[in-house]
């Protein structure tokens, strides 16, 4: 509960009291024995991009050389299916937020022409920063330009927003697990990389050019009015140490910068960033970025698709790289909530 005091009006003197509590927070009473282990936890389950015939509009796919095409949108959706499935077997209420490769925007590239000028020319702190790499080569006014913010535009602003509106409206998550897979820059390129790393994502670090723009001091005052950063750190921090013991990758070096925030003393993996997921969805947000798509045991994973058991894959014997993903996942929300560390 906050209470925020205004300046008195003519009419009132009486405090404006909200209650910003998130309708579902993480539960503190243990779940009976005979229940399964998330009985009753709220879990909003966010696949990250589109993928599908809007992979190349959004810049989330990449051809590797003797591997084959990765679109990005694609893998969290396969791991967002069975995170569904492990989360639903463990008891979770579980909400999921995509089950296609369509935008939930019902609106196409073409009918943002006005919008998208509009942004370029006085707001362009809509646009990913994706844009600026994409459009350093053409000159201001192009149409080049133009199409490329209208892409941007659709899959990445509107639509992360039109995802959040549709949790915001359909389901009150106690948390909201955001899939994505990362990559080193040289992936856009096709280039591998030699070793994995994994990374965690929660809300913070908001640079001061950041918020010159009004809506992210919103959503900034927002959060700090919910205070989720208790749970989102406990919540990612489980998840990273299931992670760890799954792959025995080390962390991605971020540490505190001009952008992020280590945020908890013995767990280099949990980083604080402004992120549109972490900062469009109400509540705990943790935003989940294992392996690195361009390394190649990882890509010889990844394009083996999903299976049962275990095969033999980039020469050893493997459970499907996203079973390994949603299992860690689902077991670190499973320590987290029957640990007690996440309840408020």
């Amino acid at each position: 509960m906050a209470i925020v005091h205004f300046a008195p009006s003519p009419s009132s003197e009486r405090p404006l009291t909200v209650d910003f509590r998130s309708p579902g927070w993480f539960r503190t009473q243990a779940a009976a024995p005979a229940r399964p282990p998330l009985s009753g936890l709220r879990v909003a389950i966010e696949p990250a991009d589109i993928g599908g015939r809007w992979a190349e509009m959004e810049d989330r796919s990449v051809e590797f050389s003797g591997y084959g095409r990765v679109n990005e949108g694609d893998l969290n959706l396969i791991v967002g299916r069975r995170l569904n499935e492990k989360l639903t077997e463990l008891g979770a209420v579980v909400f999921l937020v995509r089950d296609r490769t369509e935008p939930i925007f019902q609106i196409r590239p073409e009918e943002l022409a006005g919008l998208a000028e509009d942004v370029m020319q006085n707001r362009p702190w809509l646009l990913p920063e994706s844009f600026q790499l994409q459009t350093s080569s053409s000159p201001v006014g192009s149409a080049r330009r133009l199409r490329i913010a209208e892409d941007l535009l659709l899959t990445k602003t509107i639509e992360t927003r039109a995802r959040a509106d549709l949790v915001r409206r359909s389901f009150k998550p106690d948390v909201t697990i955001v899939l994505q897979h990362n990559a080193t820059p040289g992936s856009t390129a096709g280039r591998l990389n030699a070793i994995n790393r994994n990374i965690f994502f929660v809300n913070g670090a908001y640079t001061p050019a950041e918020l010159r723009e009004p809506e992210q001091r919103f959503r900034l005052l927002t959060k700090l009015l919910e205070d989720v950063t208790p749970i989102e750190a406990a919540v990612a921090g489980a998840i990273a140490i299931r992670f760890k013991v799954a792959t025995a990758f080390p962390p991605v070096l971020s540490g505190n910068s001009e952008n992020t925030r280590l945020v908890l003393a013995n767990n280099p993996y949990v980083v604080a960033r402004n992120l549109a997921f972490n900062r469009e969805h109400d509540g705990p947000v943790v935003v989940t970025e294992p392996y690195f798509m361009n390394q190649a045991d990882t890509l010889t994973r990844l394009m083996a698709g999903d299976y049962t058991g275990e095969r033999v894959v980039a020469g050893k014997l493997r459970v499907s790289i996203f079973r390994e993903y949603a299992d860690c996942v689902a077991a670190g929300l499973r320590d987290c909530y029957q640990g007690g560390r996440a309840a408020r």
